[in-house]
């Protein structure tokens, strides 16, 4: 027999999923906005929370929002309705949506961001790339994959391969565009830190976001190729999220409808 779940029963379910201990440590995670003491019936999977997204909820009568990037991610003085930040509180507690964030305990996740990330690029042999925990079982999880595509290619051929597979018109290249390319590492969001694991792993290629322009140089002097494909490749997990939340109500015979947001929330476009 099906049930509508109230919220616990929702975010318990997703937590077996992405549990809070992965986060790594001072993440600002979990319930945001809101409450989750209410029946759910309608969930919408969002990589950020911008004003059209909420317009989007709303619309579509949504009464929690998992999102990837926390929505407060710094402390607030003082909630202005007048101010973008105020206006999305605001109409969140007008009609009753709340938000709950899963940030980097979603990155470390088996089968979250990364991994989907790796399975979109057709990664094979993967590998995490920076080990960071060892859960109960002895299962070692972190952040970042590495492995290989099936086919060696240049760092062209491989750039047109990342654009078509993560769904970006445009992206950034560090080196040299006849490299041979065959062990890959990827990262969501700002991979900067992970340069040096990268190259240590004996990757041809880092795809990431948010390279700067100094940790470019200095990868460009060790040898790693960059891929920058920007931070909103992490929409991935969108509909990877919908899709795991999707089982995970069947099974437990939840009367629920989850689905990815629509609204492109990526700042850049390029002319």
């Amino acid at each position: 027999m099906s049930k509508i779940p109230n919220g616990f029963e929702v975010i318990q379910l997703f937590e077996q999923f992405s549990p809070k201990h992965l986060a790594l440590e001072g993440d600002k995670i979990g319930l945001q906005i809101g409450t989750l003491l209410k029946p759910v019936k309608n969930i919408m999977i969002a990589l950020d929370i911008l004003e059209d997204v909420i317009e989007e909820a709303i619309t579509k009568n949504v009464d929690l929002i998992i999102a990837h990037h926390p929505p407060i991610f710094r402390p607030l003085k003082a909630i202005q309705t007048d101010t973008p930040a105020g206006r999305i509180i605001e109409k969140c507690i007008k009609h009753d949506i709340a938000i709950y964030a899963a940030h980097t305990n979603l990155d470390v996740a088996v089968g979250g961001v990364n991994d989907l990330l790796a399975d979109a690029l057709e990664l094979k042999d993967v590998e995490l790339l920076s080990p960071s925990y060892e859960d109960s079982q002895g299962n070692t999880l972190g952040l970042g994959r590495i492995g290989y595509i099936a086919e060696e290619m240049s760092l062209e051929q491989f750039a047109d391969h990342v654009k078509k597979k993560l769904e970006v018109a445009n992206l950034r290249i560090v080196g040299n565009l006849t490299d041979k390319v065959k062990k890959v590492a990827v990262l969501g969001g700002d991979g900067n830190k992970y340069i040096s694991q990268a190259k240590f792993k004996g990757a041809d290629v880092f795809v990431t976001g948010d390279m700067y322009y100094h940790v470019a140089q200095d990868a460009m002097m060790m040898g790693l190729n960059i891929v920058d494909p920007g931070h909103n490749v992490e929409k991935v997990m969108k509909k990877g999220v919908t899709k795991v939340l999707e089982k995970m109500f069947a099974e437990k015979k939840f009367e629920v409808f989850v689905f990815p947001s629509e609204p492109e929330t990526d700042p850049f476009t390029f002319k």
